[in-house]
């Protein structure tokens, strides 16, 4: 799941968002690292890209608050859509601690932000895929992958007859 390349020059997807502050520079800075963008993406998936986004958001709302102006071309939403309690900012504050079913409850909190399909059974499968994913990448553990395993088997099952058309 890790890209070679990162971990051969040491970066890690891990050690990137493993401290607050190094994942605000690493991720949110204009000028930040692209390698450690690209390596938490790979290594999480659509959480890990909405990782990203966070903390683009952050570093803009750091920005604003202290006046510098830096913060106006990071691409992400414009300030107090993403605030507290919001599932993107959930994502960053918790992704630690959340587990594969409040992280599905916030891509579909988020997903129906963004006028999305909720309630369809592909994207609910794809939102759990993506739930699940991420629990794997960061925990590793053997309940995890399995869980992963399951649901990538769901996605698999539903796009079958779209496959054989």
């Amino acid at each position: 799941m890790a890209s070679e390349d990162a971990e051969q020059f040491g970066l890690r997807a891990e050690h990137v968002i493993a401290d607050g502050a190094t994942a605000l520079t690493l991720l949110g800075d204009p000028e930040a690292s692209p390698a450690a963008r690209a390596a938490v993406v790979q290594r999480f998936g659509r959480v890990g890209a909405l990782l990203v986004l966070g903390y683009e958001d952050r570093w803009a709302r750091r920005c604003r608050l202290s006046g510098t102006g830096t913060g106006t071309g990071t691409g992400s939403a414009p300030a107090g859509r993403r605030g507290e309690g919001q599932p993107v900012e959930c994502i960053v504050r918790d992704f630690a601690r959340l587990d594969a079913r409040r992280l599905y409850h916030l891509l579909t909190d988020l997903d129906e932000e963004e006028g999305l399909a909720v309630g369809e059974t592909s994207a609910d499968a794809h939102r759990w895929l993506h739930a699940t994913y991420a629990v794997a990448a960061r925990d590793g553990t053997p309940a995890a992958h399995h869980a992963y395993m399951r649901a990538l088997d769901d996605v698999m099952r539903l796009a079958r007859p779209q496959l054989a058309s």
